[in-house]
């Protein structure tokens, strides 16, 4: 039952990859190799197109990187994703993420983070994030995390804006079966001076493990802006098909 269970999955997944598409959403939890030492490597992507009236092209590539030692976590990760019709540029975004997790002998942990992220068909040129804060283990599969990061967002305009958020996080893993898997993360990042200025995300993702090293994820994000740039909508959703393989 459950060998036919898993082949349901994996040929709906398939099938419905030339029609979803991969954002520039980063789960870090789900990517990171925690509480494991040594040097890890990922590579994962997707790729869809269509032909007719209108020919389209989207495709998406992340690699992560981690190299842990017993009091401290360093995980590097950088993505690229573009969409095209009739092979003009319609969409793209860049992202980059350095994080830096100190270890002690009890919890929490001490943790600094670095983000550039380029995106002008979501109507900002850049965004610059740093910030430290705690991370909290409070059970196997449920993590936490909570400080403050400074965010410099520039528009289209080249007009910066620099705020200082409070950055919280929360993930849950749920196990399904003995290689299937439902990650949930939710993401609150409200202005210090004022909480209605605030930028939250909520991401759902299926795993499913297919072998030692490939896995399959099916996810599904959406992202609220409070105060979005000019012209821009608030709220964003994506569904994405996401190969993955661990090269250790």
């Amino acid at each position: 039952m459950l060998l036919k269970l898993n082949k349901f999955w994996l040929l709906f997944i398939f099938l419905i990859t030339p029609i979803i598409f991969s954002e520039s959403i980063v789960n870090i939890e789900d990517l990171r190799r925690d509480g494991e030492e040594g040097f890890f490597a990922n590579l994962s992507g997707s790729y869809s197109f269509s032909r007719g009236n209108r020919n389209r092209d989207s495709f998406s590539i992340q690699t992560s990187l981690d190299y842990n030692k017993n009091d401290l976590e360093t995980f590097f990760v950088f993505k690229r994703a573009q969409k095209k019709i009739n092979n003009n540029n319609y969409d793209s975004a860049t992202l980059s993420h350095l994080r830096l997790n100190f270890l002690f002998e009890e919890n929490p942990s001490l943790e600094v983070f670095l983000q550039y992220s380029k995106n002008p068909f979501r109507k900002f040129n850049k965004r610059e994030l740093f910030g430290l804060g705690s991370r909290f283990i409070i059970k196997d599969n449920l993590r936490a995390g909570l400080g403050i990061m400074h965010e410099d967002e520039e528009d289209l305009l080249l007009l910066s804006e620099n705020t200082l958020r409070i950055s919280s996080y929360v993930h849950n893993e749920f196990i399904i079966a003995e290689n299937i898997s439902f990650d949930l993360s939710a993401f609150f990042q409200p202005a210090l001076d004022s909480f209605s200025d605030y930028k939250a995300t909520i991401i759902g993702q299926f795993d499913f493990q297919v072998n030692d090293g490939f896995k399959i994820s099916l996810q599904y994000n959406t992202f609220y802006d409070s105060r979005p740039p000019s012209t821009a909508v608030k709220k964003e959703e994506g569904l994405a098909t996401i190969f993955s393989y661990n090269f250790n």
